[in-house]
């Protein structure tokens, strides 16, 4: 057996022998979010693609790798090669539109519980849209996460919202 195959934690090398390997994007790497399991589908979808020849067949929420040419080893090699980037990928900073998604709230809700520090930043992201700069909210992927799987505490911050300020 190859030794990379005890590092493959996202990709289904079950089927490496048939020259296959299979991928859906797991919630832990997503945070829950349709925009980052895009990214990582497109992302194991190239570096296959920059490496070998490959036959990409789309399947329920996920893909399958065929590399006709390629060699066991050779493609055990790129796994590890594939799960090192979506490593990197699951601790990328999420922008807002995603946690708006993951968490199920609204863009001034986020603005809101940013700014008075009940959901923590990561920093900011600036672009630029003609001559103004735009500065947006990231967040660490990790709080994001813990708080999607804590609707309670949306809710309480929502309750809190509404009641009156004296």
């Amino acid at each position: 057996m190859h030794e990379g195959v005890a590092q493959v934690r996202y990709l289904d090398t079950s089927d490496v022998a048939a020259h296959l390997v299979g991928f859906v994007p797991s919630e832990d790497l997503t945070a829950g979010s349709t925009h980052k399991a895009t990214q990582a589908i497109r992302l194991v979808k190239s570096t296959f693609r920059d490496e070998f020849k490959c036959l990409v067949k789309q399947v329920k929420s996920g893909i399958i790798i065929e590399c006709p040419e390629a060699t066991q080893n050779s493609i055990l090699d790129l796994c590890g090669v594939v799960e090192q980037k979506l490593e990197r990928l699951k601790k990328e900073p999420l922008a807002a539109k995603m946690v708006e998604e993951i968490l199920a709230v609204s863009g001034a809700e986020l603005r809101r519980w940013s700014k008075d520090g009940r959901i923590p930043t990561s920093g900011r992201a600036y672009f630029s849209q003609g001559r103004k700069q735009v500065g947006l909210f990231l967040y660490p992927p990790e709080a994001i996460r813990e708080l999607s799987s804590r609707p309670d505490q949306i809710a309480q911050w929502r309750n809190q919202d509404r009641q009156p300020q004296h």
